[in-house]
């Protein structure tokens, strides 16, 4: 099968549900992936940069916080559309695309944006009709995972506060705050993409990258220090990510564009369930032959220093090491235009 018409595929299904999250969207089977370290209670061995978890539920093991609501779909829907949830707030469903920056908001959100942010790992306080200490104390407790929650007013709500997860809920007319707190830490990320991220340190533009040693799947030995020289692409990603694969098709294509030698690609896969058959196969479909693969591993724990929240995370670096563009969304013309510039300031 050639690449476009990979790609026509890939763009087919881009704007619905990812290949291969179907496996990890069954939050009842045994394994699951799981985002952030110390969250989420019953996580055992076989952590991997520090912020991915191969996590285990027992059978039998303690209980989640909250009600249990049947899930629903998760399919993504237009922006403006209304969706018609079962619960009140709803705690899945189907969504719009994009989800809503974590924080503290003062006025309502659209629920269909929401849910997007429950899909991740996130957890969602929601209030209506409460005085100005229980609102400020719900704040304080929202400040507490800037990553990983969000507080907004919803005059839809029958009862005064409302705790929302992924498939869980919990209503309360009584600020309490160990239960709003256990509820936070039993639900966050028991979701299909677990994205929240309750560390706040992150890299920003300007910042030198960190140092690594990574062995790629080709056995070579890759460090930060070896990448100098030319512009890097430090690229997050899983097989399955079809955004991340439009993006590479595109960005593959630049660097044929430039003799193949302009800058280097560095990707990194985060999903322990993956093989090197994988990553090789990732290669010949999106990629060209002499960018890098690899596996994010314990040693390393690259995930986990750069906070990363995203797939499809970009780090392009200049020849020095330091980061000159962070960016989370389809490599599109614009971002291929920021790699010509960074290639022209490095030669």
């Amino acid at each position: 099968m050639g690449k476009a018409k990979r790609l026509r595929r890939s763009r087919r299904t881009a704007g619905g549900e990812i290949p291969g999250a179907a496996a990890s969207s069954r939050r009842r089977s045994a394994w699951r992936i799981v985002l952030v370290v110390g969250i989420g209670g019953t996580l055992v061995a076989g952590t991997w940069g520090g912020v991915l978890l191969w996590g285990r539920v027992q059978a039998g093991g303690p209980s989640l916080a909250g009600q249990e609501i049947p899930v629903l779909g998760r399919t993504h829907v237009s922006r403006g559309t209304t969706v018609k949830y079962h619960s009140n707030p709803p705690t899945s469903g189907d969504h719009w695309p994009e989800p809503a920056p974590w924080g503290i908001y003062r006025a309502p959100l659209p629920d269909e944006q929401l849910v997007h942010n429950l899909e991740h790992g996130g957890i969602w306080i929601s209030y209506k009709e409460i005085d100005d200490e229980t609102r400020l104390r719900l704040e304080r407790i929202a400040q507490k995972y800037p990553e990983a929650v969000i507080l907004t007013p919803r005059p839809q709500n029958d009862r005064r506060m409302a705790l929302a997860s992924w498939g869980r809920l919990d209503k309360l007319d009584a600020f309490d705050e160990a239960r709003i707190e256990r509820f936070i830490r039993s639900n966050v990320n028991n979701s299909p993409e677990p994205l929240a991220n309750i560390q706040t340190a992150r890299l920003s533009v300007g910042a030198l990258f960190p140092g690594f040693t990574l062995t790629e799947v080709d056995g070579r030995t890759i460090s930060r220090d070896s990448l100098r020289g030319k512009p890097v692409i430090i690229w997050f990603t899983t097989a399955w990510c079809v955004p991340c694969q439009i993006g590479a098709i595109e960005v593959a294509r630049l660097d044929r564009e430039l003799g193949g030698r302009a800058f280097d690609v560095l990707v990194v896969f985060v999903d322990p369930r993956e093989t090197d058959a994988d990553l090789r196969k990732w290669r010949r479909s999106f990629a060209n032959e002499d960018w890098m693969v690899a596996f994010d591993n314990t040693l390393t724990r690259l995930a986990a220093r750069v906070s990363l929240r995203y797939l499809d995370s970009k780090f392009l670096l200049d020849k020095n090491g330091l980061i000159k563009n962070i960016d989370l969304a389809i490599a599109d013309a614009k971002y291929l235009d920021t790699i010509r510039q960074v290639v022209r300031e490095s030669q």
